[in-house]
C-alpha cells in the first residue's frame, strides 16, 4: 500500500495514482470539487457521488467515529473505519469476492492519536438498490462472502446494487469472521428480519436458508431477537432523541 503525508493527513492508496492523490488533497483541504449527488447526509455518515477529471467516485465520511467521544478515544488503538475498510475489502476482492465495490484510497487526520476526521473513496457503480425479489441472489452472494471468511454486517437489499454487471455489494467493512459462524448467521438473520420493514419476517427468506442451525445460530438468534424487544427499542428511541438535541452518544 502507498502512503502520502499531507498537511497533517495520511493518505493511504492501493497504488500510486496521481489523479486520485490530487482528489484526496482537495478533499482534505476542503477545496471545491464537484458533488454530483448527496447519497446520505446524517450525523452518522456522509456519502456523496463526486466528479473529478471526468470520472465519478463515491466519497464517504464515517462521522460517528470521530463525533462520539467514546468511539473517538477508541480510535487510538484502531486503524479507523476508513483505513480498515480499504484493507478489508481489498483482501476480500483478492479472495475472489469481486462483487464488492472497490475502494481506492482512505484518508485520516489524527490529533493526540485519535481520529479527528476521515474519508474513503470508492469506485462509482451505476445501478439501483436491490429488491426483495433478489433475495436468492443476495443470499448466494452472502454465502460466497461467508465461505471466504468475511461477513457483511448490515445485510439487507438496500446494500446491494443491481448493475449491468450483476449485483454489487456496498456499505460494508467486509470484516473477517472470528467466532465460528456467528457472524454468518447474524447476517442471514438481519436479512430475514430487517429486509421488509412492514413485517417481522421476509417470506422469501425461508425458501433459501440452508445454513446449519448450530450453537452459533441460536446465539445469533437470541442477540438479534433481543434487539427487537420493546425495552431495547425504547432505549434506541431515547438515544435518538438525545442525539437530535445535540448529545453525542
Amino acid at each position: 500500500m502507498f502512503c502520502v503525508k499531507y498537511n497533517g493527513w495520511t493518505i493511504h492508496c492501493l497504488e500510486e495514482k496521481k489523479e486520485l492523490i490530487e482528489l484526496a488533497k482537495k478533499v482534505t483541504d476542503g477545496q471545491e470539487f464537484h458533488v454530483e449527488k448527496e447519497l446520505k447526509a446524517t450525523k452518522r455518515n456522509y456519502v456523496a457521488k463526486i466528479g473529478f477529471n471526468g470520472e465519478s467516485y463515491v466519497l464517504k465520511s464515517p462521522r460517528n467515529e470521530f463525533r462520539i467521544p467514546q468511539r473517538k478515544v477508541a480510535t487510538v488503538f484502531k486503524k479507523g473505519e476508513a483505513l480498515s475498510t480499504l484493507v478489508n475489502i481489498t483482501k476480500a476482492r483478492e479472495a475472489g469476492i469481486t462483487e464488492l465495490v472497490a475502494p481506492f484510497l482512505a484518508m485520516q487526520k489524527r490529533k493526540y492519536g485519535m481520529i479527528k476526521e476521515s474519508y474513503i473513496i470508492y469506485e462509482y457503480a451505476e445501478g439501483k438498490s436491490a429488491y426483495l425479489s433478489e433475495i436468492p441472489q443476495i443470499i448466494k452472494l452472502a454465502k460466497k462472502m461467508h465461505d471466504r471468511g468475511f461477513y457483511h454486517g448490515d445485510l439487507n437489499p438496500s446494500n446491494f446494487l443491481l448493475t449491468e454487471d450483476g449485483l454489487k455489494v456496498i456499505d460494508t467493512q467486509a470484516k473477517r469472521m472470528i467466532f465460528g459462524s456467528y457472524r454468518a448467521h447474524y447476517d442471514m438473520l438481519t436479512l430475514e428480519y430487517d429486509s421488509d420493514p412492514d413485517s417481522q419476517k421476509c417470506e422469501e427468506f425461508s425458501k433459501y436458508y440452508s445454513y446449519k442451525k448450530d450453537i452459533w445460530y441460536y446465539l445469533a438468534f437470541v442477540v438479534k431477537r433481543g434487539k427487537k424487544t420493546k425495552i431495547i427499542s425504547n432505549i434506541k428511541k431515547f438515544k435518538k432523541k438525545l442525539r437530535e438535541n445535540g448529545w453525542r452518544i
